[in-house]
């Protein structure tokens, strides 16, 4: 498990209510630099892939006949979307990114006192909000984040609240180097050493689903079922593994030359 980040470290100038869309090839050039944190990164993406297919089970049941919904599968919903948040806060908070434009500077990719709201996946991106007004905005947008991710490029202001990582921009932190103005060159230096080593063997072919079905198991009874009909303990799980080998599917397939 990777190390949390003491007190000292923030999120330079990270609005309060903030979007930030990460492209899951930014996560798979991490995970290849440090295979050590796969394990905590899959655990997050595959208990808020679960989270999500949950959230969609009740929400179907609530729009088609919200008088026969079974009443723990609320509250099993929100039971794993705490779980998927506090994962997704503790993997987060150990990872630094580097600042456009400035891209000598790091800093943390989620502060140490911000929380992770809500989160989807469109696009190449896995998208994260760190409260509800930021929620609710990510979930209303439409059209491309490819274009999206243009615009910004084009107009670094064009929405200061949201912040859109591609490449290999993203570190796991070191204790040695922290966060600052001119840390990115030192980062991107120790990464592309450790990824020119990587091996896909370095890394499991799927996910060992074992603690993820204990977890929904511990909040979902295994005779629930979707309103298809479907068992929700495997649908959760399904999901969780399609997060997971989306990420195992962007992983080089051998040594960066």
């Amino acid at each position: 498990m990777a190390t949390a980040i003491g007190s000292g470290e923030t999120c330079v100038l990270a609005p309060a209510s903030r979007r930030f869309y990460v492209h899951v090839g930014s996560l798979a050039f991490l995970v290849a630099a440090q295979p050590s944190f796969f394990g905590e990164v899959a655990n997050a993406l595959a208990l808020s892939g679960a989270s999500r297919a949950l959230d969609q089970v009740v929400e179907d049941w609530m729009l088609l006949t919200p008088s026969v919904i079974e009443p723990a599968l609320p509250k099993a919903a929100q039971m794993v979307h705490d779980l998927a948040a506090d994962a997704l806060r503790t993997a987060f908070q150990c990872i630094v990114k580097t600042v456009p434009p400035r891209f000598g500077a790091t800093e943390l990719l989620l502060g140490e006192h911000e929380q992770i709201n809500a989160w989807c996946y469109e696009d190449g991106y896995l998208t994260y909000a760190t409260d509800e007004s930021a929620a609710a905005i990510m979930y209303a947008e439409t059209g491309s984040l490819r274009r999206l991710r243009s615009e910004i490029r084009r107009s670094p202001d064009y929405d200061p609240s949201l912040q859109m990582i591609s490449g290999n921009s993203l570190f796991l932190y070191d204790n040695h180097w922290k966060t600052d103005q001119d840390k990115a060159s030192d980062y991107k230096r120790n990464a592309a050493r450790l990824v020119r080593q990587f091996r896909r063997t370095d890394l499991p072919e799927r996910l060992d689903d074992a603690e993820l079905v204990e977890v929904i198991k511990g909040c979902v009874s295994e005779s629930e079922r979707t309103f298809e009909g479907d068992s929700v303990l495997d649908t959760c799980v399904r999901r969780g593994h399609l997060m997971v080998n989306t990420l195992l599917r962007s992983l080089p397939a051998r040594a960066a030359p």
